[in-house]
């Protein structure tokens, strides 16, 4: 029985190709023979031969045996036939056109290609039809009979499918090897329906062996090497970036302690990652990273170790290839920056550079000359700032980017936090990691597209029913009998017992002698405690909280008092005795008890000390006006001359009175039509409603739009916000209060005037009061009288500007006062220089967001360049049908693949410090 059983259908392609090729043959006697040396096989006798399906044991049986040398494996094949004979002129035009294109699929070209081809004249297709025709004959890829199948193929699919043992496997791969590098692409096509599964699954069975013997590295080594030649053409490497299971094999097949085995992967996966089909990179990524994970190392981990391997030069290269091939693969910065970074934390750092070969130097020059354009780029996105990348430049800049922002608190909660993690030595930096992790994900998003900071799901779940870390206490019925039940601890109680207990228990424990000075204390208090006779009880206590607080005997009050003694005496003290001091009838009857004194509780005897005192109370209130007068100078006079200088700045202002001409035009323009058509003029106040007006479309004011043309056309303008410094000072003072202020001192003044002429003579030693008063008080009398006539003098003259601007600006300064006034000036010139502003920062955001679409239109460009770029890279063998990944492979090894990265400019032709080392 023949032994070529179909695994599957015939495609239709197949079938027409059966169809042309019966037809050019339908003329002969016989199938058309097969000649093998000097021997001439039927299709049926061939079958028998060739099969690998013989009967006998299993280590009989034959297998295929590929020389390298093409030569030794030469077919002879019939004569080829004339090109316009009876047989070809029989194929329609439809089938011609059918089969042409089918052709130059086979021949793995591109539209580019195909393009010229389909011109040609028809008999020019149909010449090259029939040769083509021929051509596929003799390497076995056309059916002629419908017993007859792709022998060659099927033999190998059935012998890895069989299970052989591992030295029979290993000259099989080795010849299956040889034919799919030296068959056409539809020998790869028949193959690769079915024998790209049985080797991925001959491959994944081998790695999940956890002692591999050297037999089956060997083997692992030659399926990759399978895998290679089965991806050296655009069917092949379809097919392989279509399994899943492809991409993840070869990179768990990484292996350092392999050189040779690790060469071809990572050469393997550096052209894949170059091809430009989409998602490719994270596929690869992905790959690497579960298989990093199911050896618990770091993805690139095993990347970095095959570089430091300095015996392997050749892996050396294929490594820097791959690296180069990951880091400028994304089109997006962040990402690009991320995965270098990644590499060298895993140790790419330390070993670079490496300089040993011509191949290693020229990928290590495309490594630095990525990462310097990434540091340029980086430079630009960060408005040319200049500054050094590593710690603690980048805390700094990080910190300078957040000041006086929103994010600022979180960034202050971020640190805060990290505060918080336990400072272990092994511990810390795992939590590190973890947060480096996290943060990645969510600055680096795939989509492009911020994370929604919304919406938040709840998850609502019963925790309740889950074992806590103690358990509930359930109170317990007791038994009649229990001891519980018939206790009487009452019989032990006794007031001695609980005393002592707690003198020794408690929180604080108290001796003895404290006890006793305790109770001493309380019942001094209880004798002490004597009956108002004068005063009423809240007169007591605030004369009692008065001698609490400064603590001097009583007499020692009084002779400050009458000594006018100025080291001792102080605002505070006479402020608050003028303010607890009781009247002067009381202190009169207190006079009267000087005899019951000791029977007098405490606020009453100072009472009796201070009576003694003639004309008390103007004392103080003459000491207390000296105290306080300079004080109150400066108060007064910073205010009168706020008022003065705003004044004359408002009504000075040249840029100010422009603005107000433009507000006046632009409310007339406006008001056209209506009864406010116009108007000569307005109200100050009206200045700060230009803000409220706004836009047809709401995005401006009114406001900004007069800030917005005065820095167009007449910046002067913008000079007022400068020339009226004294507006906002002006704003802050009141009036009403500065008069009576002036009023208040001048009463001070008199009434210190007429004490000193009317002070009585006394015959106390102590009381120097007149002694001062002649000598210190007349030089003060006449200090204040200038100090006071200047101030009012001030004040007049601020009244009359004030009332000169009502009167320029037509406002009634009367009913306008001056705090309202300035209030509003100073509010609008607020308001303006934010508006000036916020226009900054609207253009400044109007040009970055054109800076970010030119950007976003560049980078698509590029990428759409990038992308053909490694498109042509499939296409550079010209008609040849294999050798794609080689073509990828002398991309990458002579830096082609790279060029075609764009080269950034820096900024006004100035090259900024470099960000990245």
């Amino acid at each position: 029985m023949s032994q070529c059983k179909h695994s599957e259908s015939p495609t239709p392609r197949e079938i027409l190709l059966d169809k042309a090729y019966m037809s050019l043959c339908k003329h002969s006697e016989s199938p058309t023979p097969t000649h093998f040396g000097n021997a001439t096989f039927c299709p049926l006798q061939r079958d028998r031969i060739t099969s690998f399906r013989k009967t006998g044991n299993k280590k009989d049986k034959p297998l295929i045996q590929h020389s390298t040398d093409p030569l030794s494996t030469q077919v002879e094949m019939p004569m080829p036939q004339p090109l316009f004979d009876d047989r070809s002129m029989n194929l329609s035009e439809k089938e011609i056109n059918d089969l042409f294109e089918k052709m130059m699929e086979d021949m793995n070209l591109n539209e580019e290609r195909k393009a010229p081809l389909r011109g040609k004249d028809l008999s020019t297709k149909r010449e090259m039809v029939v040769q083509y025709i021929s051509a596929t004959a003799k390497s076995g890829g056309l059916r002629n009979s419908k017993h007859e199948c792709t022998l060659s193929s099927q033999e190998y699919i059935h012998e890895l499918r069989s299970g052989i043992s591992e030295d029979k496997l290993l000259i099989c791969l080795e010849s299956l090897r040889v034919s799919l590098t030296s068959n056409p692409v539809s020998w790869v096509n028949n193959f690769g329906h079915e024998g790209l599964g049985l080797l991925l699954d001959a491959l994944d069975k081998l790695l999940d062996k956890k002692q591999p013997e050297s037999i089956d590295k060997r083997n692992q080594h030659k399926l990759i090497q399978c895998l290679k030649a089965f991806m050296n053409n655009k069917y092949g490497l379809q097919r392989i970036l279509g399994d899943e299971r492809s991409l993840h094999l070869l990179a768990r097949a990484i292996d350092p302690k392999q050189t040779s085995m690790m060469t071809e992967i990572v050469k393997i996966l550096s052209a894949i990652c170059i091809i430009g089909e989409e998602n490719i990179l994270d596929k690869i990524l992905a790959a690497m990273t579960i298989a990093a994970e199911r050896n618990n190392k770091e993805r690139f981990a095993p990347i970095v170790e095959g570089l430091e391997n300095h015996e392997a030069q050749q892996l050396q290269v294929a490594c820097m290839q791959l690296i180069n091939a990951l880091v400028t693969s994304p089109d997006d910065l962040d990402f690009r920056i991320h995965l270098r970074n990644e590499f060298l934390r895993c140790g790419l750092k330390k070993i670079l550079p490496l300089k040993e070969t011509e191949e290693l130097d020229i990928q290590l020059k495309v490594f630095n000359e990525n990462k310097e354009e990434d540091s340029i780029e980086l430079s630009h996105r960060l408005d040319d700032i200049r500054a050094e990348m590593e710690y603690p430049f980048v805390y700094h800049l990080l910190s300078n980017m957040v000041k006086d922002t929103g994010s600022e608190t979180y960034f202050l909660s971020i640190l805060q936090h990290l505060l918080l993690i336990r400072n272990d030595y092994y511990i810390r930096p795992q939590y590190y990691k973890v947060i480096e992790e996290c943060v990645s994900q969510v600055v680096l998003h795939r989509s492009g597209m911020d994370p929604d900071f919304g919406y938040r799901e709840r998850l609502d779940v019963d925790f309740t029913h889950l074992i806590g870390r103690s358990a509930r206490i359930v109170p317990q019925e007791m038994a009649e009998n229990c001891f519980w039940i018939k206790v009487k601890e009452e019989k032990f109680e006794n007031q001695e017992f609980f005393e002592q207990l707690s003198l020794s228990f408690s929180s604080r424990t108290k001796g003895k002698q404290e006890v006793d000075e305790t109770d001493a204390r309380v019942t001094q208090f209880k004798k002490k405690a004597k009956e108002l006779r004068i005063l009423d009880a809240k007169t007591a206590q605030n004369l009692s909280i008065f001698l609490g607080s400064f603590r001097l005997p009583y007499e020692e009050i009084r002779d400050i008092v009458l000594e006018v003694d100025e080291e001792r005496l102080s605002e505070s003290l006479i402020q608050n005795l003028i303010k607890n001091l009781p009247e002067q009838k009381e202190l009169s009857a207190l006079a009267e008890l000087k005899n019951e004194y000791e029977d007098l509780c405490e606020p009453e005897q100072f009472g009796i000390v201070m009576s003694s005192v003639k004309l008390l109370r103007s004392r103080l209130n003459g000491i207390l006006f000296k105290l306080t007068f300079e004080e109150q100078v400066n108060n007064i006079r910073p205010d009168i001359m706020n008022v003065t200088f705003a004044c004359e700045e408002v009504k000075k202002s040249d840029s100010f009175s422009k603005l107000l001409e433009m507000v006046l035009l632009v409310g007339n323009y406006m008001n056209a039509g209506s009864r406010n058509a116009q108007t000569f003029g307005f109200n100050i106040s009206f200045l700060c409603k230009l803000r409220d007006t706004k836009s047809a479309d709401q995005n401006t004011t009114l406001l900004h739009f007069l800030a917005e043309k005065c820095e167009e056309k007449y910046p002067e303008i913008l000079r007022f916000p400068e020339e009226l410094q004294h507006v906002e000072s002006a704003s802050k003072v009141s009036a009403e209060i500065l008069k009576s202020s002036l009023s208040t001192m001048e009463r001070h003044i008199q009434r210190l005037e007429n004490d000193i002429e009317n002070f009585p003579k006394t015959d106390d030693e102590k009381d120097k009061f007149v002694e001062k008063l002649s000598i210190s008080f007349s030089c003060f009398l006449l200090i204040s009288h200038i100090q006071y006539e200047k101030l009012s003098t001030m004040h007049k003259n601020m009244q009359k500007l004030y009332e000169s601007l009502g009167s320029y600006y037509a406002f009634d300064p009367h009913v306008l006062c001056v705090e309202d006034f300035f209030g509003d000036l100073a509010s609008f010139r607020t308001l303006f220089v934010e508006a000036v502003k916020d226009n900054h920062k609207k253009r400044e955001m109007e040009e970055k967001i054109k800076r970010a679409r030119l950007a976003k239109e560049k980078a698509e460009r590029e990428k759409q360049e990038r992308q053909q770029k490694k498109k042509q890279l499939i296409d550079m063998n010209k008609e040849n049908e294999t050798g794609v990944m080689d073509s990828l492979m002398e991309a990458l090894q002579s830096g082609a693949a790279f060029r075609d990265r764009r080269k950034r400019t820096p900024r006004n032709g100035k090259v900024p410090t470099p960000l990245l080392k």
